[in-house]
C-alpha cells in the first residue's frame, strides 16, 4: 500500500490520544495557542464565536494542536470562508508561508448525501456507517485528489497535510484573502479554453471527474485558473462517472454563455475529452 493509499479500516469513532487532551485542565491554554492572540480576521458576514463552537469541537481542536507540535502550523488567523459542510481557516506556517486550513463539520447531515461520491468508487472499499467516518474519509479522498492532479501536472492547491477532519493546503492568496472565482470576476475566452483544458487533463490523465464542476470551484488567478473542492472528484471508473462529466460541462457551458461568450455544444464537448 503506497502512503496515498486509504485503508478505510482505519476510520473509526475512537480517539485515544483525546480522552488524554480531554482529561487535561489547560484546554483554554491549548485554544489560545492555536489561535493568534491578535487575529487578522475578514469582514465575511459570519457571526464567529457561533462558527468556532460548532467548529472546534475537541477532536478538532486536539488535531489543530497536534499539527503545531508536529510544526506543520504555528497557529490559526482567523475563519476566511464557511459552508454547510466545512469551514476555511488562514493558519500560518512555521516559515510565513500562509496556509488554508480545510477543517470538515463533524456535526453536518449533509455529507449523508455525498455517498454517491464514494460508493461505487473503486478506490474505496469496506465503508464503515457514521458522520464521522464519512467526513474523515471526505478529507483524505480530497487529499488524494488533489496528490492525483498534481502529479498530472492540474492546477490546485498544493496539499501539505491531512488529520481526520482537517485538510491543511496552500493558501491560493494573499493576506488572508483568497484569489476570486470565476463567479466573482470578468471572464474571457481564455478562461473557457482554461476550463476545458482543466476538465479534459482531469480526465485523461489523473482519470478523474470533479463531479461538481463551477464557477464557484475555480480560482482565477494571475497565472491562471485553480481548480479546487475536490472532495467529490471519482474516479473514471465510478459508475456515474460519465454523469457527473456530463454535468460539469453543461454547468460551466451555461456559465460562460451567460456571460456572453461563444461556447462549443456540450456534447461535442464531451465526445472530445472522452474520445
Amino acid at each position: 500500500m503506497s502512503s496515498d493509499d486509504i485503508d478505510i479500516d482505519d476510520f473509526d469513532n475512537t480517539d485515544p490520544e483525546l480522552d488524554k487532551f480531554e482529561s487535561t485542565d489547560d484546554s483554554l491554554a491549548k485554544f489560545e495557542k492555536i489561535f493568534a492572540k491578535k487575529r487578522k480576521v475578514l469582514d465575511d458576514g459570519f457571526d464567529r464565536n457561533k462558527v468556532e463552537n460548532q467548529v472546534l469541537d475537541k477532536t478538532t481542536m486536539f488535531t489543530l494542536y497536534e499539527m503545531i507540535n508536529a510544526k506543520i502550523i504555528s497557529y490559526v488567523n482567523g475563519i476566511v470562508k464557511a459552508g454547510k459542510e466545512s469551514v476555511l481557516f488562514w493558519a500560518v506556517a512555521p516559515d510565513g508561508t500562509d496556509v488554508a486550513l480545510k477543517v470538515y463539520l463533524v456535526s453536518t447531515v449533509s455529507f449523508k448525501k455525498r455517498a454517491m461520491y464514494i460508493v461505487g468508487d473503486p478506490r474505496f472499499t469496506r465503508l464503515k456507517s457514521g458522520t464521522r467516518n464519512m467526513v474523515y474519509l471526505w478529507a483524505k479522498k480530497e487529499y488524494r485528489n488533489l496528490r492525483q492532479c498534481a502529479k498530472h501536472n492540474i492546477p490546485v492547491p498544493r496539499t501539505i497535510h491531512v488529520s481526520k477532519n482537517v485538510l491543511a493546503m496552500e493558501f491560493v492568496g494573499k493576506n488572508g484573502v483568497p484569489a476570486p472565482t470565476l463567479h466573482e470576476t470578468e471572464i474571457t475566452e481564455s478562461d473557457y479554453t482554461q476550463a476545458i483544458d482543466i476538465m479534459t487533463k482531469l480526465y485523461r490523465d489523473a482519470r478523474l471527474v470533479h463531479g461538481d464542476f463551477s464557477e464557484y470551484n475555480v480560482l482565477k488567478t494571475d497565472s491562471g485558473l485553480v481548480l479546487f473542492d475536490l472532495g467529490s472528484a471519482v474516479d473514471i471508473h465510478h459508475p456515474n462517472a460519465l454523469n457527473f462529466l456530463e454535468r460539469d460541462i453543461k454547468n460551466m457551458t451555461y456559465f460562460f454563455a451567460k456571460r456572453g461568450l461563444t461556447v462549443k455544444n456540450p456534447a461535442d464537448v464531451l465526445s472530445e475529452i472522452t474520445s
